[in-house]
């Protein structure tokens, strides 16, 4: 009998030792609760005729995204603008110059959050610049977007000495521009269009110009 109830205490030490009785286990984190919106992107800066795709992601208490949740609902948020139109979806339009707030929400299993962002819409400009470095091996902006009969400048610096080019698979008015070291050159879209172009000399060195009617 002795040693039946010493093995016992001793059992019912382990179990106590390593958490056996089920008091010291570890916990099982608290499951995920939906806690807010964010969207995407925010405060974006458009141009006419830009078109943007939204998103929103559903966080739960510590920040992190969910998954799982209904989608989102967009709309534009009535008297703050008519700069942009809004499809359910989060399809954004650049309808004309000024601002507009974009709203998504979302409700799940009750609980409704919503998150907002303004949108900027600019006027086409009809004139942009592209800067072009010696010792780079890309176009500084790689995209610039203008306005019918808008031109666009390219200027070359000297910068290690490597010379580009601009060699577009639709040319403007003007053509392409030849392989240049330093200096500065402009060429003019007289159509709507997108032009793309890449410097011959370098691998993957590619860059767009977007022209638009007003």
């Amino acid at each position: 009998m002795c040693n039946v109830r010493l093995t016992t205490l001793a059992l019912a030490g382990m179990l106590s030792a390593c958490g056996g009785g089920g008091d010291g286990g570890t916990q099982p984190p608290p499951p995920a609760v939906f806690t807010s919106l964010a969207i995407a992107p925010t405060n974006p800066d458009l141009v006419l005729r830009d078109t943007l795709q939204m998103s929103a992601t559903a966080r739960d208490q510590n920040g992190a995204a969910m998954t799982g949740l209904p989608l989102a609902t967009f709309e534009r948020v009535a008297g703050t603008g008519t700069a942009v139109s809004v499809s359910a979806t989060g399809r954004v339009i650049a309808d004309q110059t000024g601002s507009a707030q974009i709203r998504a929400s979302l409700t799940s299993g009750g609980t409704t959050h919503a998150a907002t962002t303004n949108a900027t819409v600019a006027a086409l400009g009809t004139t942009a610049d592209v800067t072009v470095s010696g010792g780079g091996t890309s176009f500084s902006p790689d995209t610039v977007k203008i306005a019918v009969n808008g031109s666009v400048t390219w200027t070359f610096t000297s910068g290690g000495n490597s010379p580009h080019n601009v060699t577009f698979g639709t040319p403007p008015t003007g053509g392409n521009i030849g392989n240049t070291t330093t200096g500065a050159a402009t060429r003019t879209f007289a159509t709507a269009g997108r032009f793309t172009y890449q410097c011959t000399l370098h691998a993957g060195m590619n860059g767009a110009v977007i022209v638009r009617t007003p």
